[in-house]
């Protein structure tokens, strides 16, 4: 359960304008739900004298075959990673004038070490391909087990391959109930990394694995936010999910208990798994663009992303505001109205932050996991027909 931060300047004020006020221009965003704090796209609307009319879809697919169409001409798009690299290559994107963005750094040092590194690596297989976002919030994938189960959290954190847990579900004798999230791309990710496979590699081999692994598996379940209501009800003992299916469930417990101890589930995130960035995208044919580059920039904003963070939950890549959250800090009191940094939902966000997106200072790689690249057309549909075939 999130928590709903009002600053001063937005009391009584509505949350998204649908249709605008005359000679008030409109800015088309197309997001994903609940992904964003509905008061800081208000506040955007009050100083820009604009309306931000909010779309949203539910994959990185839809929002590709939605801007693809044309059939409304979206100004901005909150694609992941390997959806960047679609988009751009089929010549969707705008590529940015990072002058027009005063809160971007070209050397990114305004960011969190880790997402230094995902633009990095993203680059270093599509070379350029910085030039077309900016980081949103960012990631990883996980293991979220039932700690009901006697030795399972001892053996699974200790593992040196915890995805043996997943697809064995007999390792140890434990006879674990397990469940895959359903999207075929990332059933098969998860089982590259338990294979120790380049999860970014097109080859037969990757395919004949993938279907071997798959079907020995023999998921109880597959899902996607139904998993983690699967685990801390006990009906599931392990399951892969992104973390921020895990932290909802999370934010939701702690509301009743500030005795983490006391919870009956928590996640794992190997050192293989996905690691993910979603980002600000302008479109080619964006009819808005001075006002989208206003709207990334007044998102990169520490205290506004500060807003943004607290109320959608999931980690900012912003360095100065990732700081804030973890010390408990507060944003600018001239422009925002008190907060309580005593509050029990900031205390278990930032109690979130430390724990499970830790800043890591040492070795070449500052982030868990590995970003997933683009696949061919013809290979992605491979991995649906085995994922498709396997579930019937």
């Amino acid at each position: 359960m999130k928590r709903k931060l009002i600053t001063s300047l937005l009391l009584g004020a509505s949350i998204f304008t649908l249709a605008s006020c005359s000679g008030r221009e409109k800015l088309l965003v197309l997001n994903w739900g609940e992904y964003i704090n509905d008061e800081v796209v208000t506040l955007f609307e009050d100083t820009y004298n604009c309306d931000v009319v909010m779309s949203l879809a539910d994959s990185n697919e839809l929002f590709y075959s939605k801007i693809k169409s044309g059939t409304t001409v979206y100004d901005i798009v909150v694609p992941s990673d390997y959806m960047v690299e679609k988009m751009a290559q089929n010549n969707l994107l705008e590529e940015l004038d990072f002058s027009k963005l005063t809160n971007y750094k070209a050397d990114l040092s305004n960011f969190l070490p880790g997402v230094r590194d995902i633009i990095r690596d993203m680059n270093a297989t599509n070379p350029g391909i910085s030039n077309y976002f900016v980081p949103y919030f960012w990631g990883t994938w996980g293991l979220m087990y039932n700690k009901r189960i006697p030795s399972l959290e001892e053996k699974i954190t200790t593992s040196e391959n915890p995805w043996e847990y997943l697809f064995n579900k007999n390792t140890d004798g434990l006879n674990l109930q397990t469940g895959m999230y359903d999207t075929p791309r990332y059933a098969y990710s998860a089982s590259m990394f338990y294979k120790h496979l380049n999860v970014n590699e097109e080859n037969e081999n990757n395919l004949k694995v993938f279907e071997e692994v798959m079907k020995n598996a023999s998921f109880d379940q597959y899902g996607t936010d139904t998993l983690k209501k699967a685990v801390s009800s006990g009906n599931l003992d392990l399951a892969f999910m992104w973390t921020g299916d895990f932290l909802d469930m999370l934010y939701t417990e702690l509301t009743e208990t500030t005795d983490v101890s006391s919870l009956k589930y928590d996640i794992v995130i190997p050192e293989e798994t996905i690691a993910f960035m979603d980002n600000l995208v302008i479109t080619k044919k964006a009819r808005h663009k001075d006002l989208a580059y206003k709207f990334i920039d007044f998102l990169l904003d520490k205290d506004n992303a500060y807003l943004n963070a607290t109320v959608v939950g999931y980690c900012t890549p912003v360095l100065e505001t990732y700081n804030m959250i973890v010390n408990k800090e507060t944003p600018d009191p001239i422009k925002y109205h008190s907060i309580d940094t005593s509050d029990t939902w900031l205390t278990n966000f930032s109690y979130a932050v430390s724990t499970y997106y830790p800043i890591i200072t040492d070795g070449n790689k500052r982030y868990k996991g590995t970003v997933l690249k683009n696949f061919s057309r013809e290979y992605l549909n491979e991995i649906i027909t085995i994922n498709n075939n396997i579930k019937v």
